[in-house]
């Protein structure tokens, strides 16, 4: 599962996922918290999680 995948689900979409997951009270949360929410079982279940993006060094 990408990161990206999720930030380009719709509310809706983002809803019937979390549903099928089995997170508790996923109507109620803001789509951030939806999301975390989601990495979060998915994450414990076992599935490999990617993510994208630019780091900054500093020196």
């Amino acid at each position: 599962m990408s990161l990206q995948e999720l930030k380009e689900k719709s509310p809706a979409d983002l809803l019937a996922f979390a549903e099928t997951l089995g997170v508790e009270n996923a109507n109620n949360m803001r789509k951030q918290d939806m999301m975390f929410a989601i990495l979060k079982v998915l994450a414990e279940e076992g599935v490999e999680i990617s993510g994208s993006g630019v780091i900054e060094v500093l020196q």
